[in-house]
């Protein structure tokens, strides 16, 4: 049994802390450091519970804030390499790269055969069957050829 509501805090501090390595995402520590913070004040001045919860609510809001400012601080500095830069982005990764025309264009567009997928295209010249284009840039999903 617990003892005092400082030990309860320093429970729920630990319990919050320990799930941060078990969930998925990266905000329960913050709470978990709420939960610590609450054992000290608890600890130094007793108060009801109502005003413990109150109190845990909002210094929880303060460090979810921080948190927030501190991740952004992370993420603006991570930077990618040139060579992972579209590596979810497939029709990015085509940009310099030869394909084949699969059909006479129309309208600008046709289709392009990349390996063994089939691509839409968008082009300011007509190109025919069979024709090798290189691929120049990608716009919504299309591929634009050059030759």
């Amino acid at each position: 049994m617990l003892t005092s509501p400082g030990t309860a805090w320093v429970v729920v501090g630990l319990t919050l802390s320990l799930l941060e390595l078990i969930v998925p995402g990266v905000y329960l520590i913050w709470f978990g450091l709420a939960g610590f913070v609450m054992s000290i004040i608890v600890y130094i001045t007793p108060l009801v519970f109502t005003t413990q919860l109150i109190w845990f609510a909002l210094i929880s809001a303060v460090f979810a804030c921080i948190g927030l400012y501190v991740y952004r601080y992370i993420f603006s500095k991570a930077t990618v390499s040139e060579e992972y830069k579209n590596l979810n982005n497939s029709a990015e990764q085509l940009v310099g790269m030869k394909v084949t025309v699969a059909e006479d264009s129309e309208d600008n567009q046709t289709k392009v055969k990349v390996g063994d997928t089939f691509w839409l295209a968008y082009s300011e010249k007509p190109f025919k069957k069979g024709d090798t284009v290189k691929v120049v840039g990608v716009k919504d999903s299309l591929i634009l050829v050059i030759e």
